[in-house]
């Protein structure tokens, strides 16, 4: 969850809907769990103004009032909340965490003493609801490992311990929330019987997920409240019932009129202190740079798992201005790119998009490696095809991709006529951003890619959202972007 106002331009999605969802859950059922799994206080553009405070403040609202903490709300941490993750953060985050009306879970975080701490902190959460007793746990995915954190537990022997351990305080009922990919949820799922939760709300993947492993639900909803997972349980003689729902969030679903003004609010406030902090007009964020003749494909389940027409645009753009470097590919992690909404044909592409689409650094460095490495970076590429942020928008080559099979074929340059000319030991050049190879990240998971590949170029540290910015700004007529089946699927286009 990184916009407190949905996607969309506010038709799809956003906390005025989840509010509303809630009141009509409670209005029909006495005993009323509300959970979080994680990713929402980063990134986002109203973030980098805020450090996440719009976020805390508008989830403060989600029990309908301010001021009054919500003892039936729990979250988790996800990745993204580690985003500032230096000893020098520790204040902000611990403001936040006071701000908090509501619960935060860490069963599988150790923190680093004098660092992180407060009252709305907690391993595990019991609840009663009359004679039954609810027990939950959490589990946090180590892929951002923040200063202020000594060591993350893994998922089996934070299973190991806590559900055994809440069965034994009573619980009847065994939750686990979790931020990790759905394979791991899976996995924990297949432990030993009593290590087994009864059912994982979780989060990390950014699209609905409902799959069962030993009669258990594992159930994950879309990013920015495009949907909500609403679950009943019932109990009976010892036993229990598990009926799940996804409930779609969209603009025929209403709005809670309180936190509807809430939200608008904060995001008009951030809007214009951004404009006043750049020395512009209050709108400035209004400002169209251009326009474009098809809709520019960027919601996340097509960005992060297909090629688009968007990833085409930018990755050209970025092979252009490299090109006197000697780069013959671009390599862009679609996590970088993270706007969540297609902008529609013939619509203006604003100031503001840009900044959504770009919340993070989006510098880029030029590399060189064996050709024969490509092949595993197209490997770790399609790897968990769940609509991961690793998945690469490319120029300058082009392979098949076969999702069923979980394969990459006829992977070839735009300079190799024959795929029997390969040589996998002749050096390619790449552009990709300073994220992939940066000593001080995880890579994405591109282990392969490392700083040491490194190679002059004077357009090293060039930003991906200031090229597009000129790029549109320069145009004459509208934006004219295509597929062009650089990356062929085997599911959904002719291969041959």
């Amino acid at each position: 969850m990184y916009r407190i106002s949905g996607i969309d331009n506010g038709e799809t999605g956003g906390l005025a809907r989840v509010r509303e969802l809630r009141k009509q859950i409670e209005a029909q059922y006495e005993h009323v769990l509300f959970l979080h799994a994680g990713d929402f206080l980063h990134p986002s553009f109203i973030s980098k103004q805020d450090n996440g405070t719009a976020m805390i403040k508008t989830l403060n609202m989600m029990d309908g009032s301010l001021q009054n903490f919500d003892h039936n709300m729990l979250v988790t941490w996800g990745n993204h909340e580690f985003d500032k993750g230096r000893m020098k953060h520790v204040p902000i985050m611990n403001k936040l965490l006071n701000q908090s009306e509501f619960t935060w879970l860490g069963s599988n975080i150790k923190w680093k003493a004098d660092s992180i701490q407060s009252e709305k902190m907690k391993t595990y959460q019991i609840f009663t609801y009359d004679d039954i007793k609810v027990g939950v746990f959490s589990f946090s995915t180590d892929i951002a490992h923040p200063e202020y954190i000594e060591i993350f537990d893994d998922y089996q022997s934070t299973a190991e311990h806590y559900v055994p351990f809440l069965r034994e305080q009573g619980a009847d009922f065994v939750i686990g929330l979790t931020h990790q990919w759905l394979q791991d949820d899976l996995a924990m799922m297949q432990l030993p019987e009593n290590s087994r939760p009864d059912i994982i709300f979780g989060g990390h993947e950014h699209y609905v997920q409902t799959e069962q492993v030993n009669n258990r639900w594992v159930l994950k909803a879309d990013a920015d409240a495009a949907s909500a997972i609403v679950t009943e349980v019932s109990f009976d003689q010892g036993r229990h019932h598990i009926s799940p729902q996804v409930i779609q969030l969209d603009k025929n679903f209403a709005e809670d009129p309180q936190t509807l003004k809430l939200t608008q609010a904060l995001s008009g406030l951030n809007d214009s202190q951004y404009c006043a902090d750049m020395g512009l007009k209050s709108d400035c964020l209004n400002q169209e740079l251009a326009t474009t003749k098809h809709k520019l494909m960027a919601e996340e389940t097509e960005i992060r798992r297909y090629e688009t027409n968007l990833g085409n645009t930018l990755t050209d753009m970025v092979l252009s201005d490299f090109a006197t470097c000697g780069a013959d590919v671009v390599l862009l992690n679609s996590g970088s790119i993270r706007l969540n909404q297609n902008i529609p044909a013939e619509s203006p592409i604003t100031v503001k998009h840009l900044e959504e689409m770009f919340p993070y650094p989006s510098d880029l460095r030029l590399i060189e490696f064996n050709r024969g490495l490509l092949s595993d970076v197209l490997d770790h590429s399609i790897s968990g095809w769940t609509a991961n942020g690793h998945w690469l928008q490319i120029a300058g080559f082009v392979f098949v991709h076969d999702p069923e099979n979980q394969t990459v074929s006829h992977a070839h340059l735009r300079s190799e006529q024959e795929m029997q000319n390969i040589d996998p030991q002749r050096k390619i050049r790449a552009v990709v951003p300073y994220y992939l190879i940066s000593n001080d990240t995880d890579h994405d998971g591109y282990t392969m890619l490392n700083e040491s590949m490194q190679v002059d170029c004077q357009f090293n540290g060039a930003s991906v959202k200031e090229m597009f910015k000129d790029l549109l700004t320069s145009l004459t007529v509208p934006l004219e972007s295509n597929r062009d089946y650089r990356i062929c699927n085997t599911t959904r286009d002719s291969c041959q």
